[in-house]
């Protein structure tokens, strides 16, 4: 009946209205964690593709794009605050390196895959990709070093599109390839960084894990250690205090 027809259609407007308001509450609550002063901070990983790739110079033009100053050390981790945006973001760097490139991509909550412009990925940069792919990932942005340096300028965008081409290979969704010559386009990178909510990995975040951002050792008397403190932001399920916890390297 045209009654039954009504009734069936507001049925279906209010399921996906109560949808919309469970996936609207399901971000809220993935963002949450990073909201405020004191919120953990966004865990970026910087993977270069080339032996050649300056990762120090790749989070100095990020941070120098959002008017920050910062001592860059690719040797240890980079923490920095964003009050355009007000988000806290922690730089990981990672090596050209397939077992340390699959360490640091373990803990991200977002991926920057580094491209070089002057040469092609080799064998070993592709499987660098597709083993991290094949870890699991979260969000993913792609950025070019070095595109200033491609002459004749007409050939830039060339290497752009080719380079997109490359990613999506392994990643169909990226639809671009960022300049890290531009300070727009850098800026364009800190801003998703900052606003978009992490997808997350179901094997990471189903336990307790967490990226230690200071250990601090006691005084050692003799041959005995006490507690050893470890420092970080706790994620995926709460941590348990009758549990072990498993402290890699």
């Amino acid at each position: 009946t045209p009654h039954q027809q009504l009734m069936s259609k507001l049925d279906r407007k209010n399921q996906a209205r109560q949808k919309q308001q469970v996936k609207r509450q399901e971000k809220s609550q993935a963002a949450s964690i990073f909201a405020g002063q004191n919120g953990a901070p966004r865990q970026v990983a910087i993977v270069p593709l080339a032996d050649s790739i300056d990762v120090a110079a790749v989070i100095r033009a990020l941070n120098e794009s959002v008017d920050i100053s910062e001592d860059v050390s690719i040797d240890r981790q980079v923490r920095i605050r964003v009050d355009r945006f007000k988000q806290n973001i922690m730089y990981i760097p990672a090596k050209y390196d397939l077992i340390h490139a699959l360490d640091v991509c373990r803990v991200a909550d977002f991926v920057i895959v580094v491209l070089p412009t002057d040469i092609e990925v080799t064998e070993e940069g592709e499987t660098l990709l597709r083993s991290i792919e094949s870890q699991g990932i979260s969000n993913v942005l792609v950025v070019a070093q070095g595109l200033d340096k491609v002459n004749p300028q007409k050939k830039r965008p060339q290497i752009v599109s080719s380079l997109v081409s490359f990613m999506n290979h392994f990643f169909p969704t990226i639809e671009k390839v960022l300049s890290l010559d531009s300070r727009q386009e850098c800026s364009n990178v800190v801003r998703s960084l900052c606003t978009a909510t992490p997808k997350g990995i179901r094997w990471r975040d189903d336990r307790s894990w967490m990226t230690i951002q200071d250990v601090k050792w006691p005084d050692v008397q003799g041959s005995l250690i006490d507690d050893v403190v470890v420092t970080g932001v706790v994620r995926g399920k709460g941590l348990k205090a009758d549990r072990i916890v498993h402290i890699p390297g």
